[in-house]
C-alpha cells in the first residue's frame, strides 16, 4: 500500500521529518519498506502555457512560444502529437535535470532554436502504467480548470512534492490498506487525534428502487448495496483526484471510474460501477458462474468461468467477475449517463481462488481475501454518490437497495492488566493502558484489574486478548520493555545421530564433485510416481498453483531431470547434480515423509581436454561413485546387491535395485531414452543417476565415522589372477569366493580386464584380477601370499568350474 503524507494530513496533525515518521512506523509494527519523494533528482520544471504552435513544414515537429513567467515566452519545438496552443504543459527549463538524470541544453532543431523541453509525464518518472491513457505517446497537458499559473513550479500540482510510504503490509493488517486506516495507525503511533468526516448526502433523483431487482446469495455476498446516478458527463477527473491516484499507484481514467479507485483507497471498500445501459432488464442476479460461461473482462481477457466463480449477470448474462475485474459489456464508456454504483462484502476464499484461477489478481480482490470493513459499506457507497455528484455534474436518484445486509455481531474483548503486563514482562498502569487504547481509539473501560474493550469493525484482526497484549506491546514500545534473562532450563543445541548422518552423507556428495540442486516438493501426478519401485498413494494439495504443482512428489530424481532440461536447454550438457531431501507419500491415511538421497550425470567423466579421451558417463561409473559412497559413510558395498528392476521412467535392461539383506534401499541406472527423446531440450541425452532411501540406510550403518590411520610400514604385495568362466558368472560371485578364501591378509581387490571373443569360447568370458596382500605388522614371505592363491584358485575351480589361465 503506498500511502502519502500528503493525503495522511487531511486526517492527522503532522509535522514530522517523513523518513523519520517511517522509521517509526516501521518500529512500531507496519514495516515502510520505502519512503520516496517523487520529485527526488528533478530540477527546473515549471508550468507552462502554450501560446503559439507552428507546424515546421516536413517535419513532425512544432515549434511553440511558451509562456513560462518570464518577461519573454520562451519558443520550444516540439515532436509530441498533442501539442497544441493554449495547453498548460510541463516544461523543462535550459539546466532541468529530468528522469534518469538527463540534463536539459539549449539546441536546434530542423534550424529552429529551442529553449527548453515539452514534456511527458514518462519523463519526468511516472512509471508507465500510471500514465492517463490518452497521454502515453505524447506530452501531458494539464485539466483546464488546474489554477494554475506560468511559471510555477510543475511539482505541487502533480503530487511530486509529496513523501510516499511503501507499506510493506502482513496479511493480518490489511486494515491498513486504506487511508483511513493509515490515518488511524499513524495516529496512534504518533498520539494525535484522527479526524474522519461523515458523509451527509441528499438525493436528488427519482426513486429508482422500485423498477430495478436484485437476487442475491447471501452465502455469496452477505452485503451488497446498489445506488443510481444520472445524467453522468464523461470526463477527465479534476488533478487533485488524479495525483491522489497516482500517488497511489493507480493510473487515472475518467471522473466516474477514478471516483471508486479513489473510494477503495480512502475507506478500503471496493466498488465497482456499472452503465445501467446493461441491466436492460431492470434485473441483477449475484450467483455462482455455470459450466460452459465466458466473459470478457476490462482488460479485454476472456476467461472460462469455472463454478466456483462468483458473478453478476444481469439475469442472463455475466457483466462482471463479481471481486475481480469488471466485464467489457459493462464499461462505463464516453457516452455513459447512468450509471449504477456497487458496494458489496463477498465471500474472500471464493474470491481468492477466482483470482489466481485465472490469474487476474487486482486491488480489489486483494482487499477482499485479506478482510473488509464491514461497517465501511453504506458510506462508500454515498460517498462515491457525492463525488460523482461534483465532479460529473450526475444527480442521485433516491433509494439504496440493500439486496442483503448481514450484520455483524461487535467484538468485546475481555481481559485484565495484570495478563497484558505478566506477557509483556512489564509494569504498565492501567490508565497507561486506557491512554494507549485511547490511541488506537478503540473504547476501553477498567474495573479494577479488570479490563473490557470494544473493538471497532475496522480492526477485524483484534479478536482475543492476546491481540490487545501486542496492541498495547507495540504502542509502549518494544524498546521499552525490560531486558531480563529466560527463566527456562538451557536447552543444548546439536544435530541428532539422524541428522549427523545426513549431512555426512552431503558432504561426501560434495566431494565427488556433485553440484547441490533444490527442487520444488510438488510436481505432477505422473512425476511424483516415476522413478519409484512402488508408487504409494498420492498426497495432493486442495488447491495447486497449477496442475503441474499439484502432487507431493515420490522421489527426487523428477526435480533433478527437470534441472538437467533446464541446463541442456542453455547448453550446459556435462551436469553432475545432488538432491537431499524428503519425499512424501500417504498409507492407509498416515502421512509419510521419508529422506531420500539422488544423483543424476550426463556427458563425459572428464572435462574435454588434450591429456583425456572423451569417456563418456556409463552405468558403471555411476555405480563406482555410488560404491564410493557406501565405503565413506560406513558401509560394506560387498553386502550391497544389485539386482535387476522395472521401474517407471528407467531403462529397462540398465536399472538395478539395491538391497542390503532384505532392506530395498535405492536404485541406479539410466533415464529411459523415451523419456529423453520427449523432452525438446533433453534431445536424447543420456542420463544416469541413482536415488537412495537414507531413512532405510542410516539405521543400517556399521561405522559411521571414517578413522585415519598412518600409512603401512611393510610392503604390500601384488598378484594378477586371470580366470575362465561361465558368462552367466557375475563378478559378485567370483569376488564373494576370492574374499571368502584369501584369508586375513588380502587387501583389496579389482577387477583389471573382461575379454569375449576370439580364442575363447562363445559361453565362456575371461576375467583378470588384481590383488593386494599386507601384513601391517610384519612382511610378508611369499610363501603365505601362495598359499592364499592357492586356496583362491582351488575354490574357484571347485565352486563355479573356474579355470584358471
Amino acid at each position: 500500500m503506498l500511502v502519502s503524507y500528503n493525503w495522511l494530513q487531511d486526517f492527522i496533525n503532522l509535522d514530522q521529518d517523513p523518513k523519520q515518521l517511517g522509521e517509526k512506523i516501521t518500529r512500531t509494527g507496519v514495516e515502510v519498506a520505502e519512503v520516496k519523494h517523487p520529485k527526488t533528482g528533478l530540477k527546473n520544471l515549471v508550468v507552462g502555457h502554450i501560446l503559439e504552435c507552428e507546424p515546421i513544414p516536413g517535419t513532425h515537429l512544432n515549434v511553440t512560444r511558451v509562456d513560462v513567467g518570464q518577461e519573454q515566452p520562451r519558443q520550444i519545438v516540439c515532436g509530441a502529437p498533442n501539442v497544441a496552443a493554449g495547453e498548460d504543459v510541463i516544461v523543462a527549463l535550459p539546466g532541468a535535470r529530468i528522469a534518469d538524470n538527463v540534463k536539459i541544453k539549449k539546441g536546434k532543431m530542423r534550424g529552429y532554436e529551442s529553449n527548453g523541453m515539452i514534456c511527458g509525464l514518462d519523463e519526468i518518472g511516472f512509471a508507465d502504467n500510471l500514465v492517463p491513457e490518452k497521454y502515453t505517446n505524447g506530452i501531458y497537458v494539464f485539466p483546464s480548470d488546474a489554477d494554475l499559473k506560468p511559471g510555477q513550479d510543475a511539482y505541487e500540482p502533480l503530487g511530486m512534492d509529496d513523501y510516499i510510504f511503501d507499506f510493506d503490509i502482513t496479511p493480518n493488517r490489511a486494515d491498513t490498506l486504506s487511508m483511513e486506516g493509515s490515518a488511524y495507525e499513524v495516529g496512534a503511533i504518533v498520539d494525535e487525534p484522527v479526524k474522519v468526516e461523515d458523509v451527509s448526502l441528499k438525493t436528488d433523483g427519482p426513486d429508482w428502487t422500485t423498477d430495478f431487482t436484485v437476487d442475491v446469495d447471501k452465502q455469496l455476498a452477505p452485503k451488497f448495496y446498489l445506488r443510481k446516478v444520472t445524467g453522468v458527463k464523461i470526463a477527465d477527473s479534476p488533478l487533485w483526484l488524479q495525483t491522489r491516484l497516482w500517488n497511489a499507484g493507480i493510473r487515472p481514467i475518467n471522473n466516474v471510474v477514478d471516483v471508486t479507485n479513489y473510494i477503495m483507497l480512502l475507506t478500503g471498500q471496493p466498488m465497482h460501477t456499472y452503465d445501467a445501459r446493461a441491466f436492460k432488464s431492470n434485473h441483477l442476479v449475484v450467483r455462482q458462474a455455470e459450466a460452459g460461461e465466458k466473459l470478457t473482462l476490462l482488460n479485454n481477457k476472456t476467461v472460462d468461468l469455472d463454478p466456483k466463480d462468483i458473478i453478476i449477470t444481469d439475469g442472463k448474462t455475466p457483466v462482471m467477475m463479481a471481486g475481480v475485474m469488471g466485464g467489457l459489456n459493462s464499461e462505463i464508456e464516453a457516452d455513459t449517463t447512468d450509471v449504477i454504483l456497487e458496494a458489496a462484502i463477498f465471500d474472500s476464499t471464493l474470491i481468492r481462488k477466482s483470482a489466481l484461477r485465472h490469474a487476474n489478481r487486482t486491488e480489489a480482490s486483494s482487499r477482499y481475501e485479506k478482510g473488509i470493513n464491514w461497517d465501511a459499506t453504506q458510506r462508500a457507497l454515498d460517498m462515491a454518490a457525492l463525488l460523482l455528484r461534483n465532479n460529473a455534474s450526475a444527480t442521485v436518484d433516491e433509494g439504496v437497495i440493500k439486496a442483503s445486509d448481514q450484520v455483524k455481531e461487535p467484538t468485546v474483548i475481555k481481559t485484565t492488566i495484570s495478563y497484558i503486563n505478566k506477557v509483556l514482562g512489564a509494569q504498565i498502569s492501567a490508565d497507561e493502558m486506557l491512554h494507549i487504547f485511547e490511541r488506537l481509539n478503540f473504547k476501553a473501560e477498567v474495573s479494577g484489574d479488570e479490563l473490557t474493550v470494544d473493538v471497532p469493525a475496522r480492526r477485524w484482526d483484534v479478536a482475543i486478548a492476546a491481540d490487545l497484549v501486542e496492541e498495547v506491546g507495540r504502542l509502549y514500545g518494544y524498546d521499552n520493555l525490560e531486558s531480563t534473562q529466560p527463566i527456562l532450563a538451557e536447552t543444548h543445541g546439536g544435530y541428532s545421530p539422524f541428522e549427523t548422518a545426513i549431512r555426512r552423507i552431503k558432504q561426501v556428495a560434495q566431494g565427488q564433485g556433485l553440484n547441490e540442486a533444490i527442487s520444488y516438493s510438488l510436481t505432477s501426478p505422473e512425476k511424483a510416481v516415476s522413478y519409484t519401485k512402488e508408487a504409494k498413494e498420492l498426497v495432493q494439495v486442495q488447491w495447486p498453483l497449477n496442475s503441474g504443482r499439484s502432487t507431493m512428489r515420490q522421489n527426487l530424481l523428477t526435480g533433478l531431470v527437470d534441472a538437467a532440461s533446464y541446463n541442456m536447454a542453455r547448453k550446459q550438457t556435462q551436469l553432475s547434480l545432488y538432491e537431499q531431501g524428503r519425499v512424501y507419500d500417504r498409507n492407509q491415511g498416515t502421512y509419510n515423509e521419508t529422506e531420500h538421497l539422488a544423483a543424476l550425470y550426463s556427458g563425459n567423466i572428464y572435462f574435454q581436454n588434450w591429456q583425456h579421451d572423451d569417456e563418456p558417463i556409463d552405468f558403471y561409473y555411476v555405480k563406482g561413485q555410488l560404491t564410493n559412497l557406501f565405503v565413506a559413510i560406513g558401509l560394506d558395498p560387498s553386502q550391497i546387491e544389485y539386482r535387476p528392476e522395472e521401474i517407471v521412467g528407467m531403462h529397462p535392461t540398465r536399472t538395478a535395485g539395491l538391497y542390503l539383506g532384505d532392506h530395498y534401499i535405492g536404485m541406479i541406472g539410466m533415464i529411459a531414452p523415451m523419456a529423453t527423446m520427449k523432452d525438446k531440450s533433453l534431445n536424447g541425452a543420456q542420463l544416469y543417476g541413482y536415488e537412495l532411501d537414507l531413512t532405510e540406510i542410516i539405521p543400517l550403518i556399521i561405522n559411521p565415522k571414517t578413522v585415519s590411520k598412518p600409512a603401512p610400514k611393510f610392503p604390500e604385495v601384488e598378484r594378477d589372477l586371470s580366470i575362465l568362466v561361465e558368462k552367466s558368472v557375475t563378478d559378485q560371485a567370483v569376488e564373494e569366493i576370492i574374499k571368502a578364501n584369501g584369508g586375513k591378509y588380502l587387501h583389496s581387490l579389482r577387477v583389471i580386464d573382461v575379454y569375449q571373443g576370439s580364442h575363447i569360447d562363445s559361453d565362456k568370458k575371461s576375467l583378470t584380477y588384481g590383488l593386494t596382500f599386507m601384513n601391517e605388522l610384519d612382511t610378508l614371505t611369499d610363501k603365505v601370499v601362495n598359499q592364499a592363491i592357492e586356496a583362491i584358485t582351488t575354490s574357484l575351480e571347485n565352486k563355479i568350474d573356474a579355470k584358471i589361465r
